[in-house]
């Protein structure tokens, strides 16, 4: 069985490459089989099944829109690049999928333990585990500043990391610009 995260982060690189927010989602079953896949589209248009060209067409709600909604999935497990804000978390929540992994941290736009628990919250819980070790953990989040770096330079999330981490806005000045053709090994190579 293949690893998921390999679907993530080639999911998250395409969407790099589109010019869109670089974060990539897939949805496994109990056996680990990838059920749905889905990347950011904001600046896109939407895939097969999904959202495009819309603020909410982040990467995990266009895998999470391709389960059906005549059943519950405890057993499965969002995997993502980056930690999920509170739109995806409250939608794994609200499609009942039973656990989210994501790769690297989002200080800046990441709902992990800030989403306020409602009554379905505690009635269905989801078990959340990040961020990955090693190079695995960082490139997504470096590569979140990049897409920032070159598409609103001035911006709150590249203000935000200037202040709070400069040597990460430094390390993401690094990595090939979407548009350059350099594939998702090449970028790992540049950290």
């Amino acid at each position: 069985m293949a690893d998921p995260w390999d679907d993530v982060l080639e999911l998250m690189w395409e969407a790099y490459t589109a010019g869109t927010i670089p974060v990539g989602a897939v949805v496994v079953d109990e056996t680990g089989a990838v059920m749905a896949r889905g990347r950011n589209r904001i600046f896109d248009d939407s895939g097969a099944r999904g959202l495009g060209r819309s603020r909410l067409a982040h990467a995990e709600v266009n895998a999470l829109v391709q389960l059906e909604s005549g059943r519950t999935y405890p057993g499965w497990t969002l995997y993502t690049a980056l930690e999920p804000c509170h739109l995806c978390l409250a939608a794994a929540i609200a499609v009942r999928v039973g656990r989210i992994r994501f790769a690297a941290a989002d200080p800046y736009g990441g709902a992990v333990g800030l989403l306020l628990p409602s009554a379905d919250h505690l009635a269905h819980p989801i078990e959340v585990e990040g961020p990955l070790e090693g190079l695995r953990g960082r490139l997504p989040e470096v590569l979140h500043i990049a897409h920032f770096l070159w598409r609103v330079p001035d911006g709150g999330v590249v203000t935000f990391y200037r202040e709070r981490f400069p040597e990460l806005v430094d390390v993401a000045r690094t990595l090939p610009p979407p548009d350059a053709g350099a594939t998702l090994a090449e970028a790992f190579a540049a950290l």
